[in-house]
């Protein structure tokens, strides 16, 4: 079975914490949480302090503690920079 693939990286403002293909990202927005999937419209989006759920490719789930931060989703490709 072939799983729609997105590309995810996480950003700090010392490193790089996360840089892997995933199925979707799931982030605590400023207005409510929200998923991110293959084909997602283009985004720019406010982040507030939770949790960022990252869904792999062989259905790991990796969890990433966030205060605040900025998403941005385009053409398959999400970059989260958080500060945590």
């Amino acid at each position: 079975m072939i799983h729609p693939i997105l590309y995810l990286e996480i950003v700090t403002p010392e490193k790089v914490i996360f840089r892997q293909n995933v199925l979707s990202v799931n982030l605590p927005g400023v207005m409510g949480r929200f998923t991110i999937l293959k084909q997602h419209a283009p985004l720019i989006a406010a982040l507030k302090e939770g949790e960022i759920r990252v869904l792999g490719q062989f259905s790991d789930d990796v969890v990433f503690a966030c205060k605040s931060g900025v998403v941005e989703c385009l053409e398959n490709k999400v970059t989260v920079l958080i500060e945590e």
